[in-house]
């Protein structure tokens, strides 16, 4: 893939909307990124300046201002040594302001104001995302959490589908979708999506270091857990466990009476955050759990298994 080191062909596509002092501060954002990244290069071997040129041309697409356009080239310049002050009094406290609240993000705190800020923290992972096979394993899991975590419902609470659909994918392509990934997955889904993130990126970064043959051993104890219990407990589990059950099994929907409220707060909750998680959820937890509470009933003798085929 070619990349861009030059501000010409952002200029020529900024002509249209842009007035001359626009364009001339566009191209001094340029000069100074250009020259405070000299040297610099990402981890794909390409020099650093690609990244903020495709920033900025992201913003240009979208239709954003000078000012978010200039904050685009300039938003990493602080990690040069680049001092926010010496960026206020070059550029202005507008452009400053977006630099400095980008940078300022926090996805456990409360949302910036700025729908200006939120694009341009956008565009940065979108394009970080793009060229993200050259990270290490690890840190490709941990910013693919983090995108699918707070990104992804961020794009598309500003109505941007395509990025939010582009970032999902990018983010599952690096994502295990193993076992061990699949059970932290499914248990974070309690928390709330603003906690959600965290809570899946600590246990997925500490279930990754458990080697494989012991976090296979885990897995298959945490399912064995409930079964292992009734034996230890027999033969009392057993007639406990079936004078509990009987009443609240006594037909097909009642065990629905304590599940459907739960059922529906955590559709809610995955619909809030994604759409897409949340209509998975609808179409596979519900029909499982009927499959499983008319294998409770038979085995309670509640109904027959011809029963069960035929209605």
């Amino acid at each position: 893939m070619t990349v861009e080191t030059t501000i010409g062909p952002l200029l020529s596509r900024l002509e249209d909307r842009f007035g001359d002092g626009d364009l001339e501060l566009v191209d001094l954002a340029y000069q100074r990124a250009a020259k405070h990244h000299d040297g610099r290069l990402r981890h794909s071997g390409d020099p650093y300046i690609t990244h903020p040129i495709e920033v900025a041309s992201l913003a240009a697409t979208a239709k954003a201002d000078a000012a978010t356009v200039c904050a685009a080239l300039l938003h990493d310049l602080v990690a040069t040594g680049y001092d926010l002050h010496v960026l206020h009094a070059e550029f202005g406290a507008e452009i400053a302001g977006l630099v400095a609240s980008a940078m300022a993000v926090d996805p456990g705190r409360p949302m910036p104001c700025d729908r200006r800020v939120l694009l341009l923290k956008l565009f940065d992972r979108l394009h970080n995302m793009r060229t993200i096979e050259y990270l290490p394993r690890q840190k490709q899991r941990l910013k693919s959490l983090d995108t699918l975590g707070w990104f992804v419902p961020v794009a598309r609470r500003l109505g941007l589908e395509p990025i939010a659909v582009e970032l999902e994918c990018l983010a599952h392509e690096r994502l295990d979708p193993g076992p061990g990934f699949m059970t932290v997955r499914a248990a974070s889904m309690v928390f709330p999506p603003s906690a959600r993130s965290r809570y899946l990126r600590e246990w997925s970064v500490q279930f990754a270091e458990v080697d494989t043959r012991r976090g296979a051993y885990i897995l298959e104890t945490l399912r064995g857990v409930p079964g292992m219990a009734v034996l230890l407990w027999r033969p009392h589990a057993r007639v406990l466990i079936r004078k509990v059950l009987t009443p609240a099994f006594a037909t097909r929907g009642r065990p629905w009476l304590v599940l459907a409220p739960s059922l529906a707060w955590l559709t809610y909750q995955m619909g809030r955050s994604s759409l897409a998680d949340a209509f998975a959820f609808v179409l596979t937890i519900p029909p499982a759990l009927s499959t499983l509470i008319i294998r409770i009933r038979i085995h309670l003798g509640l109904e027959r298994k011809r029963d069960s085929e035929s209605g």
